[in-house]
């Protein structure tokens, strides 16, 4: 391999670790935010998830809340739009299905959990209305950090917020 070889995909792989937080964001949705794991625990607790339900994790990241969910749930999805942290997710969360795609292009109409870790505005807005146009009554919304407008509030903990449809 030849010099010049070596010292392109050194760059390429630069610029894409560089590019990567900002990716989801041009696909049209948020950069990247975790959530820590004891924030995803609470989180679920907060929610009641049950161990028969479907759980989704929209913009899963690493998959923090992912491997959360499986200590509670057996049918646990997670959607990534980001290569690398796809992959990450899949190789933590092994119990969960973690798709690489866009969120806004997955069907989450046998939903009964969603957790959301995105922006106020723009973002949440869009989420706002997938969910509603796609799940069932009743089906509990999990964002944390920032609330969702125009949905029921249920449950309020510090930086978590449970809504229902």
């Amino acid at each position: 391999m030849s010099f010049d070889v070596i010292i392109g995909i050194i760059v390429l792989a630069v610029v894409y670790l560089l590019a990567s937080p900002i990716y989801p964001m041009l696909a049209g949705g948020a950069a990247y935010g975790r959530t820590p794991r004891e924030i995803a625990a609470e989180a679920l607790t907060l929610a009641d998830l049950k161990k028969d339900e479907v759980f989704y994790d929209l913009g899963c990241g690493t998959g923090e809340a992912l491997i959360e969910a499986s200590k509670l749930c057996d049918h646990v999805k997670g959607v990534e739009i980001e290569p690398i942290r796809w992959l990450i997710a899949k190789l933590r969360a092994r119990k969960a299905q973690v798709i690489l795609g866009n969120l806004f292009k997955q069907d989450i109409s046998d939903a009964d959990v969603i957790f959301i870790f995105q922006y106020p505005g723009r973002i949440n807005n869009r989420i706002t209305m997938k969910i509603k146009a796609e799940t069932r009554s009743e089906t509990r919304i999990v964002s944390y950090w920032h609330p969702i407008e125009n949905m029921k509030l249920v449950r309020r903990q510090n930086k978590i917020f449970i809504y229902k449809t």
